[in-house]
């Protein structure tokens, strides 16, 4: 199952079921919706656990510069984190209505940043995730198994079976010259 954002594409070969879970256009099949509410990109569906995919890509070749000083800002002062973990916290209330809350789940973003930015920004967006890395009492299960941030690299060391690809980069190399 291949899905794309962008100019990224992710191969999950063996995933059971995917959508695009941002779907805004209300004529598409995995239309969200509810547009007040934040959403990861994709939700994909494996034989023992769930991943939310949240994609940012300041790398993208066609990135315009004030998009790319916005994203560095937002990445500098806490901001991204906070929009990182209300994308989860907001997609997972969703499916949880939906009923589709039934397995463990990953929350991995895919973040086209230098990779010694990576640990700070999956550090930032824990710290956000509810509950906000305190322990609570009364909560009988958590609601994510864990939470990483790769870059292309990273990702696709980590993720072999689930390549991640630029389709701008692998068009041009497909072209005749």
């Amino acid at each position: 199952m291949r899905l794309e954002e962008g100019d990224l594409s992710i191969d999950f070969t063996d995933a059971i079921d995917g959508l695009v879970f941002d779907q805004m256009q209300s004529t598409l099949p995995d239309f969200h919706g509810v547009p007040e509410m934040h959403r990861v990109n994709f939700i994909v569906e494996f034989i023992d656990a769930v991943i939310f995919v949240e994609l940012k890509d300041p790398s993208h070749p066609k990135a315009q510069g004030t998009e790319v000083s916005k994203f560095y800002d937002e990445l500098d002062n806490g901001t991204l984190g906070h929009t990182f973990a209300a994308k989860f916290v907001d997609s997972f209330l969703y499916r949880w209505a939906e009923d589709k809350v039934n397995k463990p789940i990953h929350y991995i973003n895919l973040v086209t940043l230098e990779s010694k930015l990576l640990p700070n920004l999956t550090d930032e967006i824990i710290r956000k995730l509810p509950p906000m890395g305190q322990p609570v009492p009364r909560w009988n299960r958590p609601i994510y198994k864990s939470c990483q941030v790769f870059n292309i690299e990273t990702w696709n060391e980590n993720f072999p079976k689930w390549p991640v690809t630029r389709m701008s980069t692998t068009a041009r190399a497909e072209s005749p010259v």
